[in-house]
């Protein structure tokens, strides 16, 4: 008989802790539901919720907005021992709030609109469901440096955060839902959502191309002399196509991994990789020409004179010889650019008057070779 009065007591002991335990368990069970809790915004505008349907958790919270119009949103079929609610949606009564406390299906409407379709529903899920993302491309996957590609992902409901990684990594700053990948590596997106699930992507490789090697030398500013060139070069490698420029514009047949420049202007070579499509354009190499006295060659012609010089009106020629010999006569401006080309003369010649002020070159050819270069002033 002392025995049974003392399990009655241990028993009635057990059970008032218990009822002590449990609301301490319920208030640390909410605690743990609100930390992880989401909001699911539905608008109320046009006869129509949006989402009209939609799925959350325990703990999760609910807000009508009032965008347009007088609506109500009033609870139909409803999980047992679930609140019911009938609440007035309009300019003067904008957000009801509501917080399920029971899982299961939950339907509703808006008295007024429910027979134009005006209805909505939502499921209640007793824990958190497992988190899920894929990512993919916007576009190719390899390319040559300088380039980049979208990548973009698809998750499930309720991520609150994401993180980017490049070959298992942490990508610092990454943490949206997308990211611009610019180089090599595995590309993953690890997300969380509002339960503290985590999930990782599927893996995306991306490769990026190097561009090839386009140093022109010489490089900077090469001055030649009018009538010389300069043989301008790039380093060559197997697989790569060349394309020389001049200000710009392709120069007709220039295809090879040299050129010879013999006009001014500004060059480049544009570089290309057969094997991966990849470019580069060379920096310019300044091409200069200025008027350079080569003398008065062998002394056969040492009697070639051209006076006076500086002259403000004519400048005369005195050639040695007789009158039968031909001589060609070129007169250039201080750019190298041609005045008059290969004029035939004789013995004794007069030119210049028509010449502005200024410094220039005159060439005197005979049997098509240059015996005679001199600079010239017209004042």
């Amino acid at each position: 008989m002392a025995n049974f009065k003392n399990h009655i007591i241990i028993n009635s002991k057990l059970q008032l802790k218990m009822k002590k335990f449990l609301p301490v368990f319920a208030a640390c069970l909410l605690f743990v539901l609100k930390a992880f809790s989401f909001t699911q915004v539905v608008t109320v505008q046009d006869h129509v919720f949006t989402p009209a349907s939609f799925t959350i958790n325990l703990g999760d919270t609910i807000i009508w907005t009032w965008l347009n119009g007088s609506h109500t949103t009033t609870s139909l079929g409803i999980p047992a021992g679930a609140v019911a609610w009938n609440k007035n949606i309009n300019s003067s009564s904008k957000t009801f709030t509501y917080i399920p406390a029971v899982a299961g299906m939950y339907n509703y409407k808006c008295t007024p609109h429910a027979g134009m379709g005006m209805v909505g529903n939502f499921t209640v899920n007793n824990g958190c469901p497992a988190a899920s993302a894929q990512i993919s491309a916007a576009s190719a996957t390899t390319f040559c440096k300088g380039g980049s590609v979208l990548l973009t992902s698809t998750v499930s409901a309720n991520i609150i955060s994401y993180q980017w990684k490049k070959n298992g990594t942490n990508i610092s700053g990454a943490t949206s839902s997308t990211f611009t990948a610019n180089a090599s590596g595995t590309y993953t997106l690890t997300v969380t959502n509002n339960c503290g699930n985590s999930a990782t992507s599927n893996s995306i490789q991306v490769k990026v191309n190097p561009l090839p090697t386009a140093v022109v030398t010489p490089s900077g500013t090469v001055n030649i002399c009018n009538g010389d060139s300069v043989v301008l070069q790039v380093a060559t490698a197997a697989s790569q196509t060349y394309q020389w420029r001049k200000n710009g514009v392709n120069i007709a047949g220039a295809t090879s991994s040299t050129y010879t420049a013999k006009t001014k202007g500004s060059y480049t070579v544009v570089v290309t990789k057969t094997t991966t499509g990849c470019t580069k354009t060379s920096a310019v190499t300044k091409v200069t020409v200025t008027l350079c006295v080569a003398g008065t060659g062998t002394s056969e012609y040492a009697g070639i004179k051209v006076f006076p010089n500086p002259s403000s009106g004519e400048f005369h020629i005195s050639l040695p010889g007789s009158s039968n010999s031909q001589y060609l006569l070129s007169i250039f401006d201080n750019q190298g650019n041609p005045i008059q080309a290969n004029k035939s003369i004789s013995k004794d010649f007069s030119f210049g008057n028509s010449l502005k002020p200024g410094v220039y070159l005159i060439q005197i050819k005979t049997d098509n070779k240059v015996v005679f270069e001199e600079k010239i002033i017209k004042e």
